[in-house]
């Protein structure tokens, strides 16, 4: 099996999806897809395991943890970029690497091995490390640069991100240079965050678990900062790693104390490019979908959004998930990657998703004012009901005007027009510009009132 079988698998681990949405992320043709699910039901066969199922257009793999556990043990395949990753990490952590060695772990040619180690060594030279060869031995690192130190650190958050999926070799790479449980620093750096009001998620976490293992193997700080030393927030996160980091090595209760306080003062800090980046692009969004009144909330998600894509982007971290998209939503995806296109930014398509998300909820905001006359039609109404509903839409929305009619008069030609009102919901479908609730609830009301928000700002876009 090959490089698609490996990404399928990891899909297929991670959620379940159409041919069209593999096709949309791997790059690969969809008859090639067909052909590798098939190869993959054969591999799993051979091993005892379920084989992936359709339900209608959607591909799945009902598996138990421990037969995902199974399934990974047994599977061998790396793609060309693991392996890459592989070997640049392995070089790293240890400062030294012997070809011929590798070449037998990961079962591949003399070939193969040297075209995927041409990518390391590109990526070297570029970035400043200097490396020389030991006769009959190998490969030793003499100058890692910072570029590589920080690459080096990313890498390892991708082990970290699939680590109960990873294949043998990176497997035993990761356990092999980690020095603990995973699941137990999970324990300990939980109320570290939760007590320093940061954001607890897997990104995070894969981040600082690398940290760790870069803070045993780098005599150079990555965050080290003496200006914060002063700060209550960084004695205020010192206190909390004593208390629950106690058996930390004191080098990454340092290094940790150093990027959480950066993460509190500047969250962006650890990527400045990439904070320029996101500034920029956020601009040209605003801009190229006339999202005038954006509040600080939205603005700081969508920032986020956005930073977090390009730095996934950037470092090739991949979240695979089941997407799907309205109408609606696909006219902002469409004019997203127009956009992304034309100011050269890429995204993930799980990530793409984040930002048409983020991008919806401000169309939203940015609409919702321009509703403001609501016409309510239902079969049974009386005075109770009136004033009850005028109570209950008047907290729910009291800048806009609703009135409350029985459908008898519609369908008696008493109520013949509804240009003057913006939006019409009714419990039966009278024309296709009505909204059709089954019943009145506020939560219903309010998803009608924000769906039309948000058609009136896509409206501005069908035109383009």
């Amino acid at each position: 099996m090959n490089t698609t079988a490996a990404n399928v698998l990891k899909i297929l681990s991670q959620t379940e999806m159409s041919i069209e949405d593999m096709h949309l992320y791997l790059k690969v043709e969809k008859n090639a897809i067909l052909k590798t699910i098939s190869q993959i039901n054969d591999f799993l066969e051979s091993i005892d395991l379920p084989k992936i199922e359709k339900k209608e257009d959607i591909f799945y793999l009902p598996l138990t943890k421990k037969q995902w556990e199974i399934l990974f043990d047994n599977f061998n395949v790396l793609t060309v970029e693991e392996r890459v990753d592989y070997l640049y990490i392995k070089f790293i952590a240890y400062g030294f690497l012997n070809l011929e060695r590798e070449k037998e772990i990961l079962e591949l040619s003399r070939s193969t091995i040297l075209r995927c180690f041409q990518s390391v060594k590109d990526e070297f030279s570029k970035n400043g490390t200097r490396y020389e060869y030991l006769h009959g031995k190998g490969l030793l690192i003499t100058e890692l640069s910072l570029t590589d130190k920080k690459n080096f650190h990313r890498k390892l958050m991708k082990l970290f991100i699939e680590e109960d999926i990873l294949v043998p070799p990176l497997k035993s790479l990761l356990v092999d240079i980690k020095k603990f449980d995973t699941k137990t620093r999970l324990s300990q750096i939980y109320p570290i965050l939760k007590f320093s009001n940061i954001s607890v998620n897997y990104f995070l976490l894969s981040f600082l678990y690398s940290l760790e293992i870069c803070s045993e193997i780098f005599e150079e700080s990555l965050f080290r900062n003496e200006s914060y030393i002063e700060t209550k927030e960084f004695n205020h996160i010192k206190s909390l790693i004593n208390k629950y980091g106690r058996d930390f090595n004191p080098k990454y209760k340092d290094e940790l104390t150093f990027f959480l306080t950066t993460l509190i003062l500047d969250y962006y800090f650890l990527d400045k490019d990439n904070k320029v980046k996101t500034l920029k692009f956020l601009h040209i969004l605003k801009t190229e979908f006339k999202i005038s009144n954006l509040n600080s909330e939205l603005e700081d998600m969508l920032f986020h959004n956005i930073y977090l894509a390009l730095f996934k982007f950037k470092n090739n971290i991949v979240d695979f998930k089941n997407t799907y998209f309205n109408e609606n939503e696909k006219v902002l995806l469409d004019k997203l990657d127009f956009i992304s296109k034309k100011h050269s930014y890429e995204f993930f398509l799980a990530d793409k998703f984040s930002i048409v998300f983020a991008l919806k909820r401000a169309l939203i905001e940015d609409n919702f004012n321009n509703i403001k006359n609501v016409l309510f039609l239902f079969n049974e109404i009386n005075a109770n009901h009136y004033t009850l509903f005028k109570k209950s839409l008047t907290r729910l929305a009291p800048d806009i005007k609703f009135d409350l009619e029985a459908s008898f008069f519609h369908k008696k030609n008493i109520l013949r027009n509804f240009d003057e009102y913006d939006l019409v919901i009714s419990d039966e479908k009278i024309n296709h510009n009505v909204f059709v609730i089954d019943f009145y609830c506020n939560s219903k009301v309010q998803n009608i009132l924000e769906e039309k928000a948000f058609c009136l700002g896509v409206n501005k876009f069908y035109k383009e």
